[in-house]
């Protein structure tokens, strides 16, 4: 019985193999799971080192794929997008649009940019802007910061400094000072645009009828806003005036005015029964609101000339 089980202990221990036999050595069952632990610590290691490597060469494979897509889209823009060499019949093309739509916004605002600049601090949210230019003829440079919120959607203007021609300063000044002090510069825009385009009319009608009745019709040489009519072969006694001025609202905005004024001596009034002389303001600003100004002005140039 003792033999058998002696036996039948070699054969588990010849299960190991005969390579501990070649070394002399007898190893016991407690030896084997030495052996594969050690086994496993060295599968480990390679599958770290795998895993390494994979993620290696997936971050590798990941960047030349970014490379490759950013060189697609630079390619890309450069033949079909803003970035591509445009041909001389489409910078020709692009640069009359431009210049149709500056004529165009000119044309309906009456504005004209000759000279910008504008400085931006450091943060990207304040800048200081020059601006200089015409509006319908009439110089103008605006000095203005600009600043943007952080909690607001919109700019905000400050420190508005306006600049304007003697003559212009001279007859709108308290309400430029108002637009200053107010940082309102849209509407020291239009003000300018209403104010050049009753000058022009003004200057315009004026000159019309001045060049339509010579005889009769004059400018007054100490206001510019004065037109006089007078008829010498009846008498210098009387004489009609046309003011046509304006007048500025508190809100700064720009009212035409147009009056006239008869400048008659005592005696003539007198005999002025059926009191044409006297009503004619009133039919004059009757005229103008029924037929406009031209019909006005036309009307009292007949009553002078007694047409």
């Amino acid at each position: 019985m003792a033999g058998k089980q002696v036996g039948n202990i070699r054969q588990q221990i010849d299960l190991f193999g005969k390579e501990d036999e070649a070394l002399g050595q007898t190893p016991s069952v407690l030896s084997r799971p030495v052996q594969r632990k050690t086994l496993t610590q060295g599968l480990d290691q390679d599958l770290t080192q795998l895993e390494k490597e994979i993620n290696r060469l997936t971050e590798l494979v990941r960047q030349k794929t970014e490379t490759v897509s950013r060189k697609s889209q630079e390619l890309y823009e450069l033949q079909y997008g803003e970035r591509r060499q445009k041909t001389e019949e489409e910078l020709v093309a692009e640069i009359q649009l431009l210049q149709s739509q500056v004529e165009r916004t000119k044309e309906i605002t009456g504005v004209s940019i000759q000279k910008y600049s504008k400085e931006t601090d450091e943060t990207g949210k304040n800048s200081h802007l020059e601006v200089e230019g015409s509006v319908l003829g009439n110089q103008f440079s605006v000095q203005f910061d600009v600043e943007i919120p952080e909690e607001e959607n919109c700019v905000a203007i400050r420190n508005l400094n306006l600049l304007v021609e003697d003559s212009i300063l001279k007859k709108l000044h308290d309400p430029l000072l108002q637009l200053s002090d107010n940082n309102a510069l849209g509407s020291f825009f239009s003000l300018m645009e209403q104010f050049s385009r009753w000058n022009i009319y003004r200057q315009e009608t004026f000159h019309h009828f001045t060049e339509k009745y010579p005889d009769i019709v004059s400018t007054d040489s100490d206001e510019e806003t004065v037109l006089l009519l007078q008829n010498p072969q009846i008498s210098e006694s009387l004489t009609l005036c046309v003011m046509w001025s304006f007048t500025i609202d508190p809100l700064c905005r720009f009212h035409p005015d147009l009056r006239l004024k008869v400048i008659v001596h005592k005696q003539l009034l007198e005999a002025d029964q059926e009191n044409v002389i006297k009503e004619a303001p009133q039919m004059f600003q009757k005229m103008v609101d029924l037929y406009g100004i031209e019909r006005g002005i036309d009307a009292m140039v007949q009553l002078m000339s007694g047409g």
